[in-house]
């Protein structure tokens, strides 16, 4: 097994011990569901300047991200493993399908290195990027970090992270940090 192949087994191993530790199998789309369900909503009224710009630079470090062969490759964004696996879709919306990069799952919550990246499937087969998607481990700390000026929310079994998104490629009218978006479906996912 070559070195980055170990190096990424290794960190998905310890994202899936650490954000599912009350399964024995890493979580689904479904449990997505469930997970979001219980936790506080987040704010989404007026955007202060602050939030605006960040919003812009988090377009502008993920705009390369269109290219879904290049976020999928381990050379090139490094988004190589689905989690968790399947389209995440409920009543109030979708979010789509989520692509994480292993090596950004830590204590920390950095703007321009989120640690997933979300897709609309599309009717031909293309993954159309809707926005990112931002976690750190509930056991990695111990009150909500913050991002521009926003909490992340608890999410429970079997995720257990702190999480916050933002629609920074699909209009959302839930707000720029809804957690669901109606204008992202999953009526075109094919595992």
């Amino acid at each position: 097994m070559s070195t980055l192949k170990a190096v990424t087994m290794a960190a998905m191993i310890g994202l899936i011990v650490a954000c599912a530790r009350s399964t024995e199998s890493p979580p689904t789309a479904t449990d997505v569901v469930a997970a979001h369900a219980s936790h506080a909503i987040v704010p989404n009224g007026e955007l202060t300047a602050a939030q605006k710009q960040g919003i812009a630079d988090v377009r502008n470090a993920t705009v390369k991200f269109h290219d879904f062969a290049y976020t999928t490759s381990a050379n090139g964004g490094g988004y190589t493993q689905q989690y968790p696996a399947g389209c995440a879709a409920s009543a109030t919306g979708a979010q789509g399908v989520h692509y994480l990069n292993p090596s950004l799952v830590d204590n920390k919550v950095e703007l321009l290195r989120p640690e997933l990246v979300m897709y609309e499937p599309g009717p031909n087969g293309q993954m159309n990027f809707v926005g990112v998607d931002y976690v750190v481990p509930l056991d990695q700390a111990t009150t909500a970090p913050t991002l521009i000026g926003v909490n992340l929310s608890a999410l429970g079994a079997p995720l257990n992270v702190w999480a916050v998104h933002i629609w920074a490629w699909r209009p959302n009218p839930s707000g720029m940090f809804a957690q669901w978006n109606p204008k992202v479906s999953c009526a075109d996912f094919t595992p």
